[in-house]
């Protein structure tokens, strides 16, 4: 895959899935970005999950539209669960500032 892909759902239990799929460079960060603010902005849903169980790589500017968006929920009183990253992107993740919490293994 050349570089990722970026999709958006609801859920059937209401929450916003932003789902990645293949490798996050920089060109495809705007999309990831793009996808957020619509998901936290256009979209009023209670639970944000950003789905990065079928991404690879993820490089610094992905991982920080990720937290970003993070924090973007957290002040708009939305639940984010970041879904099935790869170790690598976990321990980006949580080194950029996302709450251990807000990642889910399973």
């Amino acid at each position: 895959m050349v570089g990722a892909l970026v999709r958006t759902r609801v859920a059937s239990n209401g929450s916003m899935v932003v789902q990645v799929r293949g490798n996050v460079s920089e060109a495809a960060t705007a999309q990831l970005r793009r996808a957020l603010r619509h998901a936290l902005l256009r979209v009023r849903s209670p639970r944000l999950v950003v789905d990065l169980r079928d991404a690879g790589w993820v490089d610094p500017l992905g991982v920080g539209a990720v937290v970003a968006g993070c924090d973007v929920a957290g002040d708009r009183a939305v639940s984010v669960v970041v879904h099935r990253p790869t170790s690598v992107v976990a321990r980006r993740l949580r080194a950029a500032g996302l709450p251990g919490s807000a990642l889910l293994h399973r």
